[in-house]
């Protein structure tokens, strides 16, 4: 149904916990979610209730098959993940190497959309990486995450210049950008915001604000809507679901289709 990758030119931004909410927040609306993890960090499993010590992940095997689905595992009601696993840097380099390759990722990447009413989410690592430009090649569509902070603000001009993406994207997908931790306490951050929100326009996804919700349900391994479901940061991520999914209805050639009786 629809690819999107969610990355962020520099690191500490945020990216994953907004991937997992997100996906969370896809689900609510009925929608079948696969979310996977392009980051060695391995960081996206602790998100969906994997145990600490719990290694798996689909790296091992991602070079040997071309149908994903075989790896995922579910993890909530509709959630499916492809944890990046626990592996010896030589797997990781084997797997970085197939990146690489031209057409590497059509088919496992095909396989997981190949399923009506699925939302496939991949959290790719900070900056430049292979995982990037093999990805970002097939999205529908790329999201890039933000602070609102003077670093963001010098990165700004790379990506919106069209210097940090891969210049062979799809013919009709789009990109936007979500502007992570807004803190309306702190001067020069709204300032930013605001900067931001002119600057970026109707591309600017949404705003989620610095919500002491969001490490709590973390460290529970849970969404942002179950530990706190009247919070700031629930509403803010249910908006920029609302867009998200707005803007996929937009694309031409999408299938991004209503399903009826969401979760709640």
């Amino acid at each position: 149904m629809a690819l999107i990758s969610v990355v962020s030119p520099k690191g500490g931004v945020g990216k994953t916990t907004c991937v997992a909410n997100l996906a969370y927040g896809i689900r609510r609306l009925g929608y079948r979610v696969v979310v996977v993890d392009f980051d060695a960090q391995n960081a996206l499993r602790l998100h969906f209730g994997v145990p600490l010590g719990d290694g798996d992940g689909y790296v091992h095997d991602a070079v040997e098959t071309d149908d994903w689905r075989t790896l995922a595992r579910p993890v909530a009601d509709g959630v499916y993940l492809l944890a990046y696993g626990d592996v010896p840097r030589e797997e990781r380099k084997r797997f970085e190497l197939a990146l690489e390759q031209p057409g590497f990722l059509d088919r496992p990447m095909a396989s997981l959309t190949s399923t009506p009413g699925t939302v496939v989410i991949a959290d790719l690592p900070p900056g430049d990486s292979n995982a990037l430009w093999a990805v970002s090649r097939l999205s529908d569509l790329r999201i890039t995450v933000l602070l609102a902070d003077s670093a963001s603000v010098s990165l700004l001009p790379r990506v919106s210049e069209g210097l940090f993406y891969p210049q062979d994207v799809p013919e009709g997908s789009e990109h936007g950008y979500v502007l992570n931790q807004v803190d309306p306490r702190r001067r020069l951050n709204t300032e930013i915001t605001e900067f931001m929100e002119q600057r970026l326009s109707t591309d600017l996804l949404g705003l989620i604000h610095h919500d002491e919700a969001f490490p709590e349900a973390n460290s529970r391994q849970r969404s942002v809507f179950d530990q706190a479901p009247n919070s700031r940061g629930a509403m803010d991520v249910r908006r920029c679901v609302a867009r998200i999914m707005e803007k996929l209805a937009e694309m031409d050639g999408t299938a991004v289709v209503e399903v009826p009786g969401g979760a709640s």
